[in-house]
């Protein structure tokens, strides 16, 4: 054995060191070339071990979706590189956002279990993050089953979304026609509907618990920094091991959010009469529970555990306030960069309604209210690329092969954003959305706000109800104009997982 060490001891010169190294290097590359063989072009040769093609990306950035902007220049809108220890596939034309979203919608089901999406979801135990399969589905159906119920009650939710939009407009009326920042009464307005929806009638922000829920969602969003940063470390398995303390911060404020919740979860379970008709999204979670456990249902019972509970009504509160009120005040914002639209929008509601307040069922006669939520959503981009798929099986893309394991994302901005697509594209136009018989057109393609398929965002339905009342109600009651003359809110979006305009005031004058 000493005589073994010493022959490799001295065979090891420069030349023979610099010779295996390149070896390894060679085969390295080859391996790489044989992993990614006919999948999207992508940078190969700059695949480093370990890191892959992250020296591919522009950290300069400052969204997420312009670290990407070189690469989709150099290898087209359908690209592959190496990330860490993941392959990764960007979608970016309208034909293949389509066929990953709908028409293979089963092949990309999953989501990436990275580290921090499995410390954030206590395990994958969510509806947003957790990957595709038996308990996914069990929790999507029960909670789409209890979303649908409450929205089948018409004058429950008209009244509970109208209440809040009285408060709003009454905020507004107190600010007298001086400059305020709307996203704060944006923000409380719609988590005090998702709190009578989630907790129930009485629930809402000026409970000490939930109005510390919302602000610790709004701290969370509000981290742009650490949450551009942990999207890019999350790729890497060796990141956890790292001395960093980006997963720490955006964890905390979650960790402290389930806590509040698992409050409301105990003081509930307490309660508890299975005798009860549903009220709200905690007693419908609770019945599902006893019925399971009443069955014996022994694998429905573990899906039911507290850690799931948590994980739903937290997914409900955040994703629900979050893009319904990140949305208002995109729009606010293009409005008030577009004060012809705002014109037509009030003489519309104006004509449809006369002085009584917006319902819901004006909806079919407000077609202009519905395009312009639609332009917001189209322009805005509140979720720029969704949340990354994973793919649950070999599959492909526009004819590339995509193997099972592989990243992807959708890129709906640039579907969204395609001049082949839209007409000038970039410009805010709500006519976009209108017909020449002036009917709202709901089947264009080629627009994703919410996702589609499998995956498509289970709240969308309560969404569309909120964004048409509220702003239904503000554009009744105000004409929003800028802070000062000359000075319209900045149009420039900063991304923390939604996508939402740079801070600015507004002035609210009340029509006569």
């Amino acid at each position: 054995m000493a005589s073994l060490f010493a022959t490799v001891y001295d065979s090891l010169s420069f030349p023979n060191v610099l010779l295996v190294l390149l070896l390894l290097v060679l085969l390295h590359y080859l391996m790489v070339l044989y992993e990614f063989r006919n999948m999207p072009p992508g940078p190969r040769l700059t695949a480093i071990p370990v890191l892959g093609n992250v020296f591919s990306l522009d950290f300069k950035a400052e969204k997420l979706t312009d670290a990407f902007k070189s690469l989709k220049e150099n290898y087209g809108r359908v690209f592959s590189l190496k990330m860490g220890s993941y392959k990764f596939v960007m979608a970016s034309t309208p034909e293949a956002v389509k066929e990953m979203l709908v028409q293979r919608s089963a092949d990309y089901a999953g989501r990436p279990q990275t580290h921090f999406f499995l410390e954030f979801t206590l395990g994958g135990k969510d509806i947003v993050f957790g990957n595709y399969g038996p308990a996914w589905k069990f929790h999507r159906k029960l909670f789409t089953t209890a979303l649908r119920q409450y929205l089948s009650d018409i004058p429950l939710i008209e009244r509970r979304v109208s209440t809040q939009a009285e408060k709003l407009v009454h905020f507004m009326e107190e600010q007298n026609g001086k400059p305020f920042d709307p996203a704060d009464c944006l923000q409380r307005a719609v988590a005090d509907v998702i709190c009578g929806i989630t907790f129930g009638e009485g629930y809402d922000t000026t409970n000490p618990d939930l109005n510390e829920l919302l602000k610790l969602n709004v701290d969370l969003v509000a981290n742009t920094d650490d949450a551009q940063l942990v999207t890019v470390l999350d790729n890497f398995a060796f990141a956890k091991y790292l001395p960093l303390k980006a997963y720490d911060r955006l964890l905390k404020p979650a960790l402290e959010m389930y806590d509040i919740i698992r409050k409301f979860l105990k003081e509930r379970k307490e309660t508890f009469d299975p005798e009860d008709p549903v009220h709200d999204l905690i007693s419908g979670l609770l019945h599902a529970k006893h019925k399971a456990e009443r069955e014996s249902n022994e694998m429905q019972a573990a899906f039911l555990s507290d850690d799931y509970f948590v994980n739903t009504i937290e997914d409900m509160f955040a994703a629900g306030y979050e893009t319904t009120s990140t949305t208002m005040k995109w729009a606010i914002a293009f409005l008030v960069n577009s004060p012809k639209y705002q014109e037509d929008i009030q003489l519309e509601l104006d004509e449809v309604l006369g002085g009584r307040n917006p319902g819901l069922e004006d909806r079919t006669n407000l077609p202009l209210i519905h395009a312009t939520i639609m332009e917001t959503l189209r322009v805005g981009n509140v979720a720029p690329l969704a949340v990354p798929h994973f793919t649950l099986t070999d599959t492909t893309l526009c004819g590339y092969r995509v193997p099972k394991d592989t990243i992807v994302f959708a890129d709906t901005e640039s579907v969204h954003l395609d001049p082949k697509c839209w007409e000038n594209p970039t410009k805010f136009n709500p006519y976009h959305h209108i017909d020449e018989n002036g009917k709202l057109i709901t089947n264009q393609g080629n627009f994703y706000p919410f996702g589609a398929g499998r995956r498509v965002c289970a709240g969308e339905p309560l969404a569309k109800v909120e964004l048409f009342l509220f702003l239904s109600w503000m554009l009744q009651k105000f004409t929003f104009i800028a802070e000062e003359d000359g000075r319209p809110p900045s149009l420039k979006g900063m991304y923390s997982g939604t996508q939402f305009p740079v801070p600015y005031k507004i002035r609210a004058i009340k029509r006569k």
